[in-house]
């Protein structure tokens, strides 16, 4: 087959942090292709912030420092164009403002009912129901369902959507030497706020 003819590769971003109580956060982006193989893997340095950005920042430091520091970082680092920039951390969707991939959250269908706010009190966010997961965006992004679930079809079929996010940890520990007690529970998937 020449590259004339060949078929563009389908591939999809997973982005996620663990938090280290010593050293801060730790970024971790994984590309993968449609069968759920790895293409590209980029980890960051920690990021640890001091107490006047704490105070300075207040309650929009997680967004600040998950979505436009690290997310920014470590997205603009691959090498392949992505359909969709998946992530299991809701303050990382403030990415979404920056760069022109699609950029979802992904969280447990259980989580639906009472988190997601009603269509009437906000402006409409963009969600998708995919087995037991949803997949929800920002009132700025511009996304559609459908569209992305069909992208999706087929890592689906190979892949649970929530699993390359425990290969992400698994490797930032790895890369960074952290021990599993070392790192703090904040990384359970979020609920729409």
């Amino acid at each position: 087959m020449t590259p004339d003819n060949a078929n563009p590769l389908s591939a999809f971003g997973f982005l996620t942090v663990l938090e280290d109580s010593k050293h801060g956060f730790f970024g971790g982006y994984l590309v993968l292709s449609d069968l759920g193989r790895p293409l590209e893997f980029h980890c960051s340095t920690p990021v640890l912030p001091n107490e006047a950005q704490k105070i300075l920042y207040g309650a929009s430091l997680r967004p600040y420092v998950l979505g436009e520091i690290i997310g920014q970082t470590l997205v603009a680092k691959g090498q392949l164009a992505v359909q969709a920039v998946i992530t299991d951390l809701e303050e990382m969707l403030s990415l979404a403002l920056f760069r022109d991939e699609t950029v979802v959250c992904l969280a447990a269908s259980e989580e639906d009912s009472e988190a997601t706010p009603s269509e009437n009190s906000q402006p409409t966010i963009p969600k998708l129901a995919i087995g037991n997961y949803r997949l929800f965006g920002t009132s700025t992004c511009t996304w559609q369902p459908e569209p992305l679930r069909e992208s999706l079809a087929p890592l689906c079929s190979h892949v649970d959507l929530s699993e390359p996010f425990q290969r992400i940890r698994e490797a930032i520990c790895e890369a960074q030497r952290i021990t599993e007690h070392e790192v703090d529970d904040h990384n359970e998937p979020s609920a729409a706020a």
